[in-house]
């Protein structure tokens, strides 16, 4: 079973033929995961950290992703400012749920590559509001679905309302993995595209707010072109990070030699 991306740029649009009310919420989450993101993508990306006092700061990187079946890699590259630049990240996202995902980052203030131990994947990537388990999702089988609400209209679409929360024969695991307690994903019956969610972390007590906004397809697949999530504590907004996606490019060449550690280290 492939992983639930939250974190995604390329959303299918589904044949809407099916009776949409007759979907168990996990069948409705399948039809997430299994959403068209092209076989390769190339994309430029500009983030923007802004902290409690409303003070950004901002980076640019490019991204690079290839499908191998059901198996993703992926790799993205800082590009400035100089404190960051030639930052890599490096991922592959294996769809058996029993493999590890593997996830390197290359730091050449260090000139190393520092593999992510599984035990440090619900920490923070790079500063962001994002965690390691975001960018590379978290696995469908993990996690027991309920109907929240059949319709809620969110950004004038109608959604589904799921929840979720980890399975109870292995919730201990699971929470300790990913450092998640439930979550909630607001999904467009139109297209299948999570297009907001809510995260309940267990340390610090802290809720996570997930917005996909600025939705248009790009050669045919339906894409979400900024995403922003945002930290809250005691109802107070203490941290977010903005993702905005530019000149992407779907099922064009990307080599293989580009996913390796030895690349990371050359810089793009």
């Amino acid at each position: 079973m492939k992983k639930t991306l939250w974190l995604t740029t390329g959303l299918a649009l589904l044949a809407y033929g099916q009776t949409a009310l007759a979907l168990t919420p996990k069948e409705i989450i399948q039809k997430v995961d299994k959403r068209d993101e092209g076989e390769t993508s190339i994309s430029e990306m500009t983030m923007i950290l802004i902290d409690e006092k409303d003070q950004q700061r901002t980076r640019k990187l490019k991204g690079f992703r290839k499908d191998y079946g059901e198996d993703k890699k992926s790799l993205n590259f800082f590009l400035e400012p100089a404190d960051v630049k030639n930052t890599a990240f490096l991922s592959f996202d294996w769809d058996d749920p029993s493999k590890e995902d593997d996830s390197w980052l290359y730091l050449p203030a260090l000139r190393k590559v520092k593999r992510i131990a599984a035990g440090n994947k619900k920490d923070s990537f790079m500063g962001t509001d994002f965690s390691y388990h975001d960018m590379n999702g978290l696995e469908v089988e993990d996690w027991d679905y309920q109907m929240v609400k059949e319709s809620d209209t969110l950004d004038g679409q109608d959604c589904w309302v799921i929840g979720s929360v980890p399975k109870k024969e292995k919730a201990e695991a699971v929470i300790q993995d990913t450092g998640y307690l439930k979550r909630l994903a607001w999904i467009r019956k139109d297209n299948f595209m999570v297009i907001q969610g809510k995260i309940w972390v267990k340390k610090g007590e802290k809720i996570k707010i997930l917005r996909a906004t600025e939705i248009e397809q790009i050669q045919g697949i339906w894409t979400a072109k900024k995403l922003e999530m945002s930290t809250y504590v005691q109802n107070k907004r203490e941290h977010s990070t903005v993702l905005l996606f530019d000149n992407l490019k779907y099922n064009e060449g990307v080599d293989d030699s580009l996913f390796t550690t030895t690349r990371m280290e050359k810089g793009l």
